[in-house]
């Protein structure tokens, strides 16, 4: 069979064309939370002079360079880097994960941790550059999308997404069935996944013979969920769009009007086809009001250091000179790609059941994997489990000791273990790290883990990060509606700001700890419709102005420093961003020093979700605040001052 240097290159050109198409179709449909109701849309609804940046294309520019500056085997921390270095805007996944790196959170984790957004479309529509890399090599093409993923997705659906994705693009250079490609991409996924579940009805829906109406409410009975960019059911409606078109144009119109994150569906839909058909299967109709350009978020600032193409040809022979180095590296020429490497290997079946809360390191014949049992969040009093697992590729029996070492104040039990490593063995080292003076933990919490082995070369100190969870202090249940007045509103100045002790919060406060910015409020309410007040303390190293919110599904009431700031008198659908959601934040004034946040939270007929956020002011970057305290009370700062321990 094989593939000419022609068609490699209109395939490749074909794939960034055709989600060009199909991301300007749906990217002015797009909404935050999904609707019932189809579009109507059968061509494009805006266009825009400079065409329309989407995120979709941009960040895989941004991938090409960290391939082209740091080679073939980039993995989830090398384009962590490349988060924090070109990567602005902080939509959704993409922010909450970047507060993880900030704080010293290595990929998966960054990913998993404090992360609500991990099943949605963040990484699924970056999955073509791996396949185009990979042509006709779905298991090399998995691997990198894994590796993409786990940066800000680790433990989602999202993951099992963009390996679909990426594996069902790779297959696409080779075979034309769509309904085989659709095939191959799920043996690349669990099948109990909800993805794999969601692709599966879309499929089955069309074998039935139904109307792609009838399939696409199907699909989202069985895959519902109120948040538009829920990626299960959006792969599900792609799917859709790519079986029941009946050319190009039909099928990224039927993805985008089945609704939801209608530009990722649409565009994924798009470098499909111009994958299978070469760009010279779009159509003129769709592709002369796009031309060859390329539009970014550059422009305003959303992407910085990008060494931008300036054209969709470039992109190609770019992507295509990447491509190449990695089929010289399998060992494969251009001449050879067939349709006999589109099996899952055991390696990428492997993926499947890493887990999310560990980081890992090589080490020549050893590697080394933190595990976080307990979670990377800790809190005075209670104790968080670590492991320290070897693995040997060596030949012979090693002998060693692991030391953690943690910040002061910390204790770490045991504080070293030795250890006998077989050749090609592994051993787990269990460790339970405390903390009993609150004053000693801070924002982010920086340890190491040493591995000395004996007579062998030095190896480098592992990271051990550990966060400061979230405190608050909570009241009893109270009946009432929002507008019901109680003693604690009588009294809003600031409590508990000076140095002195919970007491000095009043009576009736009881500790909540959590450990990311979800408030556990629910089980305060003992299932019945009342009210429950919070208090939070921040320190703040400056003033500033800053976005708060409380984005919740519950009626609130937000004060800080004795002032009302905002309150939202309905019911909402949760979604807990860094930028807002149109009800639930407010844009307000951080004093230096400590600062006091009292919630009034009330609870109807049905259990209530609820979390806490704060974010720098900007509608468009909201960054999250790293250098800000939450994880203490005022009164148990260090006893010579109120400022944060260092």
């Amino acid at each position: 069979m094989g593939l000419s240097r022609c068609e490699y290159y209109s395939k490749v050109y074909g794939c960034w064309l055709g989600k060009t198409c199909g991301g300007t179709l749906g990217a002015p449909l797009e909404k935050v939370y999904g609707e019932r109701e189809l579009f109507d849309v059968w061509w494009y609804p805006s266009l825009p002079e400079g065409g329309i940046p989407n995120d979709d294309l941009e960040l895989q520019l941004v991938w090409l360079q960290a391939l082209e500056e740091r080679g073939l085997d980039i993995d989830a921390r090398v384009l962590a880097e490349y988060w924090l270095d070109c990567v602005a805007y902080n939509f959704d996944e993409y922010g909450l994960h970047k507060v993880n790196l900030k704080k010293g959170l290595l990929p998966p984790l960054s990913g998993y941790y404090n992360n609500w957004f991990k099943d949605c479309m963040g990484c699924p529509i970056r999955s073509e550059i791996w396949a185009c890399i990979a042509p006709g090599m779905p298991n090399i093409a998995a691997k990198y999308a894994y590796e993409d993923a786990i940066v800000d997705h680790a433990g989602g659906e999202s993951v099992y997404g963009e390996i679909f994705n990426a594996a069902l693009e790779s297959a696409a250079f080779v075979i034309d069935d769509k309904e085989k490609l659709v095939e191959i991409g799920l043996s690349f996924i669990p099948a109990e996944s909800k993805t794999a579940i969601a692709i599966r009805d879309a499929l089955g829906a069309y074998r039935r013979g139904l109307d792609w109406k009838d399939a696409r409410n199907y699909v989202l009975d069985r895959s519902y969920s109120q948040i538009a960019q829920y990626s299960p059911v959006n792969l599900g409606f792609q799917t859709i769009g790519l079986l029941y078109g009946q050319d190009f144009g039909d099928a990224i119109c039927k993805a985008v009007n089945c609704g939801y994150d209608t530009d990722c569906t649409g565009a994924t839909v798009g470098a499909i086809l111009g994958i299978i058909g070469g760009k010279e299967a779009i159509p003129e109709k769709w592709s002369v009001p796009i031309e060859d350009k390329i539009t970014t978020n550059a422009r305003w600032g959303g992407i910085v250091n990008l060494r931008q193409p300036q054209d969709l040809d470039e992109l190609t022979r770019r992507v295509c000179a990447i491509g190449d180095g990695v089929l010289a590296s399998s060992g494969v020429s251009l001449a050879e790609i067939d349709d006999t490497r589109l099996q899952v290997s055991d390696t990428t079946k492997a993926l499947w059941n890493q887990p999310p809360n560990v980081i890992s390191f090589d080490r020549g014949g050893v590697r080394a994997t933190v595990e976080y049992v307990d979670g990377p969040a800790v809190a005075a009093g209670q104790s968080n489990r670590v492991n320290v697992v070897l693995e040997s590729r060596r030949l012979k029996e090693l002998n060693g000791e692991v030391t953690l070492s943690l910040p002061e104040g910390w204790t770490c039990s045991p504080v070293s273990m030795p250890f006998k490593l077989a050749a090609g063995g592994g051993i787990r080292l269990a460790f339970t790290v405390e903390v009993e003076d609150p004053a000693d933990i801070d924002i982010s919490n920086r340890g190491s883990a040493r591995v000395w082995l004996e007579n062998e070369p030095c190896w480098g100190d592992i990271p051990v990060v550990f966060l400061g969870s979230l405190k608050w202090l909570v009241s009893d249940r109270m009946d009432g509606d929002l507008d019901t007045p109680h003693e604690i509103e009588r009294n809003l100045g600031p409590s508990g700001a000076g140095d002195g002790h919970l007491a000095d919060a009043g009576d009736g406060w009881r500790v909540l700890v959590s450990p990311d910015f979800e408030v556990p409020i629910e089980g305060l309410f003992g299932g019945k419709p009342s009210v429950v007040y919070l208090r939070h303390y921040i320190y703040s190293p400056s003033s500033r102005s800053v976005r708060m919110g409380f984005p919740s599904t519950c009626p609130f009431r937000m004060w800080l420093n004795g002032e009302m700031v905002h309150e939202a008198r309905d019911e909402g659908v949760l979604r807990p961003n860094l930028g807002g959601d149109h009800r639930s934040y407010a844009t307000v004034e951080l004093r230096e020093g400590w600062n006091q946040v009292l919630v009034k939270a009330v609870r109807n007929d049905e259990p209530v979700s609820a979390h806490f956020i704060l974010s720098t002011g900007n509608d468009w970057f909201s960054h999250g605040l790293t250098d800000v305290v939450q994880c203490r009370f005022p009164w148990e700062s260090k006893s010579d001052s109120t400022t944060p321990a260092e």
